[in-house]
Protein backbone atom coordinates (compact mmCIF):
# COMPACT_ATOMS: atom_id res chain seq x y z
CA UNK A 1 0.00 0.00 0.00
CA UNK A 2 1.10 3.55 -0.79
CA UNK A 3 -0.60 5.89 1.69
CA UNK A 4 -0.85 9.62 0.86
CA UNK A 5 -1.74 12.29 3.41
CA UNK A 6 -4.84 14.09 2.08
CA UNK A 7 -5.57 15.95 5.32
CA UNK A 8 -4.27 19.35 4.05
CA UNK A 9 -7.56 19.49 2.15
CA UNK A 10 -9.31 19.73 5.53
CA UNK A 11 -7.03 22.14 7.36
CA UNK A 12 -6.21 25.83 6.93
CA UNK A 13 -3.98 24.73 4.05
CA UNK A 14 -6.99 24.05 1.83
CA UNK A 15 -7.07 27.70 0.68
CA UNK A 16 -3.30 27.95 0.26
CA UNK A 17 -0.62 26.50 -1.98
CA UNK A 18 -0.26 23.22 -0.08
CA UNK A 19 -3.98 22.54 -0.40
CA UNK A 20 -3.93 23.32 -4.12
CA UNK A 21 -0.99 20.97 -4.61
CA UNK A 22 -2.65 18.09 -2.74
CA UNK A 23 -5.99 18.64 -4.50
CA UNK A 24 -4.53 18.60 -8.00
CA UNK A 25 -2.08 15.81 -7.26
CA UNK A 26 -4.81 13.47 -6.01
CA UNK A 27 -7.20 14.35 -8.85
CA UNK A 28 -4.54 13.55 -11.43
CA UNK A 29 -3.30 10.43 -9.66
CA UNK A 30 -6.84 9.09 -9.82
CA UNK A 31 -6.82 9.59 -13.61
CA UNK A 32 -3.68 7.54 -14.15
CA UNK A 33 -4.29 4.15 -15.76
CA UNK A 34 -3.44 1.37 -13.30
CA UNK A 35 -4.92 -1.77 -11.80
CA UNK A 36 -7.39 -1.15 -9.01
CA UNK A 37 -5.34 -3.02 -6.41
CA UNK A 38 -2.32 -0.81 -7.17
CA UNK A 39 -4.05 2.52 -6.69
CA UNK A 40 -3.04 4.91 -3.88
CA UNK A 41 -4.72 4.99 -0.49
CA UNK A 42 -5.37 8.21 1.40
CA UNK A 43 -5.29 9.40 5.00
CA UNK A 44 -7.96 11.89 6.06
CA UNK A 45 -9.63 13.02 9.23
CA UNK A 46 -13.33 12.65 9.90
CA UNK A 47 -14.36 16.29 9.49
CA UNK A 48 -14.89 18.11 7.28
CA UNK A 49 -15.73 15.28 4.90
CA UNK A 50 -13.91 14.85 1.58
CA UNK A 51 -16.53 13.31 -0.72
CA UNK A 52 -14.24 13.32 -3.77
CA UNK A 53 -11.84 10.79 -2.28
CA UNK A 54 -12.50 7.12 -3.07
CA UNK A 55 -14.27 5.74 0.02
CA UNK A 56 -12.78 2.25 -0.25
CA UNK A 57 -9.23 3.63 -0.24
CA UNK A 58 -9.59 6.45 2.28
CA UNK A 59 -8.65 5.78 5.89
CA UNK A 60 -10.17 8.15 8.43
CA UNK A 61 -8.92 8.99 11.90
CA UNK A 62 -10.30 11.45 14.45
CA UNK A 63 -8.38 14.70 14.75
CA UNK A 64 -9.32 18.27 15.57
CA UNK A 65 -8.16 20.93 13.15
CA UNK A 66 -6.73 23.46 15.52
CA UNK A 67 -4.13 26.17 14.95
CA UNK A 68 -0.38 25.81 15.02
CA UNK A 69 1.14 23.75 17.81
CA UNK A 70 -2.01 21.83 18.77
CA UNK A 71 -2.57 20.88 15.15
CA UNK A 72 1.02 19.63 14.86
CA UNK A 73 0.84 17.64 18.12
CA UNK A 74 -2.39 15.86 17.18
CA UNK A 75 -0.84 15.04 13.79
CA UNK A 76 2.03 13.35 15.60
CA UNK A 77 -0.27 11.19 17.68
CA UNK A 78 -2.92 10.35 15.09
CA UNK A 79 -0.57 9.74 12.15
CA UNK A 80 1.71 7.50 14.21
CA UNK A 81 -1.28 5.40 15.28
CA UNK A 82 -2.61 5.24 11.72
CA UNK A 83 0.73 4.12 10.29
CA UNK A 84 1.07 1.44 12.96
CA UNK A 85 -2.44 0.20 12.14
CA UNK A 86 -2.19 0.22 8.33
CA UNK A 87 1.52 -0.59 7.97
CA UNK A 88 1.87 0.87 4.43
CA UNK A 89 4.88 0.03 2.32
CA UNK A 90 5.22 3.76 1.54
CA UNK A 91 3.87 6.79 3.38
CA UNK A 92 3.88 10.06 1.43
CA UNK A 93 3.82 13.13 3.71
CA UNK A 94 2.39 16.03 1.69
CA UNK A 95 2.13 18.34 4.73
CA UNK A 96 5.15 19.69 6.61
CA UNK A 97 2.97 19.45 9.73
CA UNK A 98 2.48 15.75 9.03
CA UNK A 99 5.95 14.37 8.41
CA UNK A 100 5.96 11.25 10.56
CA UNK A 101 8.43 8.47 9.79
CA UNK A 102 6.86 5.24 8.62
CA UNK A 103 8.27 2.49 10.84
CA UNK A 104 6.58 -0.22 8.78
CA UNK A 105 8.13 0.78 5.47
CA UNK A 106 9.51 3.79 3.66
CA UNK A 107 8.78 7.49 3.91
CA UNK A 108 8.59 10.14 1.19
CA UNK A 109 7.92 13.83 1.75
CA UNK A 110 7.19 16.93 -0.28
CA UNK A 111 9.56 19.83 0.40
CA UNK A 112 7.98 23.15 -0.58
CA UNK A 113 10.66 25.63 0.43
CA UNK A 114 13.07 26.70 3.15
CA UNK A 115 11.23 29.90 4.00
CA UNK A 116 11.17 29.24 7.78
CA UNK A 117 14.96 29.12 7.79
CA UNK A 118 15.21 32.28 5.69
CA UNK A 119 12.66 34.34 7.60
CA UNK A 120 13.23 32.98 11.12
CA UNK A 121 11.91 29.97 12.99
CA UNK A 122 9.60 31.98 15.24
CA UNK A 123 8.94 31.39 18.92
CA UNK A 124 10.78 28.59 20.79
CA UNK A 125 8.01 26.04 20.29
CA UNK A 126 7.76 26.76 16.56
CA UNK A 127 11.53 26.66 16.26
CA UNK A 128 11.66 23.24 17.91
CA UNK A 129 8.94 21.97 15.59
CA UNK A 130 10.74 23.19 12.46
CA UNK A 131 14.05 21.76 13.59
CA UNK A 132 12.40 18.38 14.15
CA UNK A 133 10.90 18.58 10.66
CA UNK A 134 14.27 19.29 9.04
CA UNK A 135 15.89 16.43 10.99
CA UNK A 136 13.22 14.06 9.76
CA UNK A 137 13.85 15.08 6.16
CA UNK A 138 17.33 13.57 6.58
CA UNK A 139 15.71 10.24 7.50
CA UNK A 140 13.25 10.17 4.60
CA UNK A 141 13.89 7.68 1.84
CA UNK A 142 12.82 10.23 -0.76
CA UNK A 143 12.23 14.00 -0.75
CA UNK A 144 10.24 15.51 -3.63
CA UNK A 145 11.25 19.16 -4.04
CA UNK A 146 8.80 21.31 -5.97
CA UNK A 147 11.52 23.06 -8.02
CA UNK A 148 15.17 22.68 -8.93
CA UNK A 149 15.89 25.71 -6.75
CA UNK A 150 14.29 24.05 -3.71
CA UNK A 151 16.20 20.85 -4.43
CA UNK A 152 19.51 22.72 -4.62
CA UNK A 153 18.78 24.59 -1.39
CA UNK A 154 17.85 21.35 0.38
CA UNK A 155 21.21 19.88 -0.52
CA UNK A 156 23.22 23.05 0.14
CA UNK A 157 21.53 24.38 3.27
CA UNK A 158 20.10 21.27 4.91
CA UNK A 159 22.81 18.91 3.76
CA UNK A 160 20.35 16.34 2.42
CA UNK A 161 21.72 13.45 0.39
CA UNK A 162 21.41 14.61 -3.26
CA UNK A 163 20.59 11.04 -4.30
CA UNK A 164 17.43 11.19 -2.19
CA UNK A 165 16.16 14.60 -3.33
CA UNK A 166 14.34 14.84 -6.66
CA UNK A 167 12.77 17.92 -8.25
CA UNK A 168 9.19 17.38 -9.44
CA UNK A 169 7.88 20.73 -10.77
CA UNK A 170 4.26 21.56 -10.16
CA UNK A 171 1.58 22.35 -12.71
CA UNK A 172 -1.42 24.57 -13.33
CA UNK A 173 -4.95 23.78 -14.43
CA UNK A 174 -4.75 24.38 -18.19
CA UNK A 175 -8.53 24.13 -18.57
CA UNK A 176 -9.15 26.82 -15.99
CA UNK A 177 -6.29 29.25 -16.59
CA UNK A 178 -6.72 30.34 -20.20
CA UNK A 179 -6.18 33.66 -22.02
CA UNK A 180 -8.83 35.91 -20.48
CA UNK A 181 -8.04 39.49 -21.49
CA UNK A 182 -11.27 41.30 -22.30
CA UNK A 183 -13.32 38.51 -20.73
CA UNK A 184 -15.12 37.92 -17.45
CA UNK A 185 -16.07 40.14 -14.50
CA UNK A 186 -12.78 42.08 -14.42
CA UNK A 187 -12.85 43.09 -18.09
CA UNK A 188 -14.49 46.45 -17.34
CA UNK A 189 -12.47 47.40 -14.27
CA UNK A 190 -10.39 50.54 -14.16
CA UNK A 191 -6.73 49.79 -15.07
CA UNK A 192 -5.01 47.88 -12.29
CA UNK A 193 -1.87 46.14 -11.18
CA UNK A 194 -2.49 42.83 -9.41
CA UNK A 195 -0.74 40.97 -6.60
CA UNK A 196 -1.94 37.69 -5.09
CA UNK A 197 -0.52 36.18 -1.93
CA UNK A 198 -0.83 35.81 1.82
CA UNK A 199 0.56 38.51 4.07
CA UNK A 200 3.90 36.82 4.70
CA UNK A 201 7.33 38.43 5.01
CA UNK A 202 8.65 36.59 1.97
CA UNK A 203 5.88 38.03 -0.23
CA UNK A 204 7.54 41.45 0.12
CA UNK A 205 4.36 43.50 -0.02
CA UNK A 206 6.03 46.45 1.73
CA UNK A 207 8.35 46.98 -1.24
CA UNK A 208 5.44 46.51 -3.64
CA UNK A 209 3.47 49.28 -1.94
CA UNK A 210 6.52 51.58 -1.98
CA UNK A 211 6.95 50.91 -5.70
CA UNK A 212 3.28 51.55 -6.44
CA UNK A 213 3.43 54.86 -4.58
CA UNK A 214 6.14 55.93 -7.06
CA UNK A 215 4.13 54.67 -10.05
CA UNK A 216 1.03 56.73 -9.23
CA UNK A 217 2.60 60.02 -10.33
CA UNK A 218 2.96 58.73 -13.89
CA UNK A 219 0.01 56.32 -14.02
CA UNK A 220 -2.60 57.93 -11.74
CA UNK A 221 -5.48 55.97 -13.28
CA UNK A 222 -3.98 52.59 -12.34
CA UNK A 223 -5.10 50.97 -9.09
CA UNK A 224 -3.27 48.28 -7.13
CA UNK A 225 -5.36 45.24 -6.21
CA UNK A 226 -4.15 42.75 -3.63
CA UNK A 227 -5.90 39.40 -3.22
CA UNK A 228 -5.54 36.58 -0.76
CA UNK A 229 -6.76 35.36 2.61
CA UNK A 230 -5.61 38.16 4.94
CA UNK A 231 -6.56 38.43 8.61
CA UNK A 232 -8.04 41.52 10.27
CA UNK A 233 -4.66 42.60 11.74
CA UNK A 234 -3.10 42.22 8.29
CA UNK A 235 -5.81 44.33 6.71
CA UNK A 236 -5.31 46.91 9.44
CA UNK A 237 -1.61 47.01 8.52
CA UNK A 238 -2.59 47.65 4.89
CA UNK A 239 -4.90 50.50 5.91
CA UNK A 240 -2.01 52.05 7.81
CA UNK A 241 0.29 51.75 4.81
CA UNK A 242 -2.30 53.31 2.49
CA UNK A 243 -2.58 56.28 4.82
CA UNK A 244 1.19 56.60 5.17
CA UNK A 245 1.71 56.51 1.41
CA UNK A 246 -1.35 58.60 0.59
CA UNK A 247 -2.49 55.87 -1.79
CA UNK A 248 -6.24 55.42 -1.55
CA UNK A 249 -6.18 53.47 -4.85
CA UNK A 250 -4.76 50.38 -3.13
CA UNK A 251 -7.53 47.83 -2.53
CA UNK A 252 -7.63 44.42 -0.94
CA UNK A 253 -10.22 42.32 -2.80
CA UNK A 254 -10.14 39.31 -0.46
CA UNK A 255 -10.23 35.69 -1.47
CA UNK A 256 -11.16 35.45 -5.16
CA UNK A 257 -13.58 32.75 -6.28
CA UNK A 258 -12.06 30.16 -8.59
CA UNK A 259 -14.24 31.06 -11.58
CA UNK A 260 -13.40 34.76 -11.26
CA UNK A 261 -9.63 34.38 -10.90
CA UNK A 262 -8.67 33.93 -14.60
CA UNK A 263 -10.45 37.18 -15.50
CA UNK A 264 -8.74 39.00 -12.63
CA UNK A 265 -5.34 37.79 -13.83
CA UNK A 266 -5.95 38.27 -17.54
CA UNK A 267 -7.22 41.85 -17.38
CA UNK A 268 -4.42 43.17 -15.19
CA UNK A 269 -2.07 45.79 -16.61
CA UNK A 270 0.58 43.60 -14.98
CA UNK A 271 0.74 40.89 -12.39
CA UNK A 272 3.41 41.94 -9.88
CA UNK A 273 5.01 39.28 -7.68
CA UNK A 274 8.21 40.60 -6.05
CA UNK A 275 8.64 37.70 -3.63
CA UNK A 276 11.91 37.28 -1.76
CA UNK A 277 11.63 33.50 -1.57
CA UNK A 278 9.35 30.96 -3.23
CA UNK A 279 9.51 27.21 -3.45
CA UNK A 280 7.74 27.40 -6.81
CA UNK A 281 5.44 30.37 -7.46
CA UNK A 282 2.06 29.20 -8.78
CA UNK A 283 0.68 32.70 -9.40
CA UNK A 284 3.40 33.53 -11.92
CA UNK A 285 2.37 30.69 -14.23
CA UNK A 286 -1.35 31.23 -13.64
CA UNK A 287 -1.05 34.89 -14.61
CA UNK A 288 0.99 34.02 -17.72
CA UNK A 289 -1.55 31.41 -18.79
CA UNK A 290 -4.31 34.02 -18.53
CA UNK A 291 -2.38 36.45 -20.75
CA UNK A 292 -1.14 38.95 -18.18
CA UNK A 293 2.26 40.64 -18.32
CA UNK A 294 4.28 39.39 -15.35
CA UNK A 295 6.85 41.23 -13.24
CA UNK A 296 8.61 39.04 -10.72
CA UNK A 297 11.86 38.58 -8.80
CA UNK A 298 15.26 37.72 -10.17
CA UNK A 299 15.96 35.41 -7.22
CA UNK A 300 14.84 32.16 -5.57
CA UNK A 301 12.86 29.79 -7.81
CA UNK A 302 11.13 32.55 -9.75
CA UNK A 303 13.56 32.86 -12.73
CA UNK A 304 13.28 29.08 -13.13
CA UNK A 305 9.48 29.21 -13.13
CA UNK A 306 9.14 32.37 -15.24
CA UNK A 307 11.68 31.48 -17.91
CA UNK A 308 12.13 34.25 -20.49
CA UNK A 309 8.48 35.28 -20.41
CA UNK A 310 8.54 37.73 -17.48
CA UNK A 311 10.27 40.94 -16.48
CA UNK A 312 12.72 40.06 -13.69
CA UNK A 313 13.75 42.68 -11.12
CA UNK A 314 15.61 42.90 -7.83
CA UNK A 315 12.71 42.55 -5.35
CA UNK A 316 14.48 44.71 -2.76
CA UNK A 317 14.72 47.71 -5.12
CA UNK A 318 11.43 49.63 -5.04
CA UNK A 319 12.70 52.01 -7.72
CA UNK A 320 13.51 49.19 -10.15
CA UNK A 321 10.14 47.61 -9.48
CA UNK A 322 8.34 50.90 -10.13
CA UNK A 323 10.23 51.43 -13.39
CA UNK A 324 9.29 47.92 -14.53
CA UNK A 325 5.61 48.54 -13.77
CA UNK A 326 5.62 51.75 -15.79
CA UNK A 327 7.53 50.17 -18.68
CA UNK A 328 5.16 47.21 -18.95
CA UNK A 329 2.15 49.52 -19.22
CA UNK A 330 3.76 51.77 -21.83
CA UNK A 331 5.31 48.95 -23.86
CA UNK A 332 3.53 45.65 -23.12
CA UNK A 333 5.53 43.53 -25.62
CA UNK A 334 2.81 41.25 -27.12
CA UNK A 335 5.47 38.69 -28.04
CA UNK A 336 6.33 38.30 -24.37
CA UNK A 337 2.68 37.70 -23.56
CA UNK A 338 2.55 34.93 -26.18
CA UNK A 339 5.73 33.42 -24.77
CA UNK A 340 4.14 33.47 -21.35
CA UNK A 341 1.06 31.59 -22.53
CA UNK A 342 3.17 28.95 -24.25
CA UNK A 343 5.60 28.70 -21.34
CA UNK A 344 2.79 28.13 -18.81
CA UNK A 345 1.38 25.28 -20.90
CA UNK A 346 4.52 23.24 -20.26
CA UNK A 347 3.64 22.86 -16.57
CA UNK A 348 0.86 20.29 -16.19
CA UNK A 349 -0.55 18.53 -13.16
CA UNK A 350 -0.82 15.34 -15.20
CA UNK A 351 2.97 15.25 -15.54
CA UNK A 352 3.44 16.13 -11.86
CA UNK A 353 1.20 13.22 -10.87
CA UNK A 354 2.81 10.79 -13.31
CA UNK A 355 6.32 11.58 -12.11
CA UNK A 356 5.30 11.54 -8.43
CA UNK A 357 3.64 8.15 -8.76
CA UNK A 358 6.65 6.75 -10.61
CA UNK A 359 8.92 7.85 -7.75
CA UNK A 360 6.63 6.53 -5.02
CA UNK A 361 6.36 3.17 -6.78
CA UNK A 362 10.16 3.00 -6.93
CA UNK A 363 10.16 2.79 -3.09
CA UNK A 364 7.98 -0.32 -2.99
CA UNK A 365 9.40 -3.78 -2.40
Amino acid sequence: MILIDASPLQSEHRLRGVGGYVRELIANLERLPMEDDRRPHYFATRRPALPDLPAARTHHAPRNHMPAQGYWLTNEIVLRATLMRLRPEVFFATDFNGLVLNRAGRTAATLYDLTPLESGLGDPVSAARWKLYYRRLHRCDLVLAISEHTRAEAVRVLGLDPERVVAVPLGIDAERFVPSRGRGPSANRAPYFLHIGGRNANKNQTTLLEAYARVRDQLPEHELLLAGPWSKPELAWLDGEKERLGAATIHHVGYVAEDALPSLYGNAAAFVFPSLAEGFGFPVLEAMACGAPVITSNCSSLPEVAGDAAVLVDPRDAGALARAMIAVVRDPHPDRLERGIEHARRFTWAETARRTWELLRSLEG
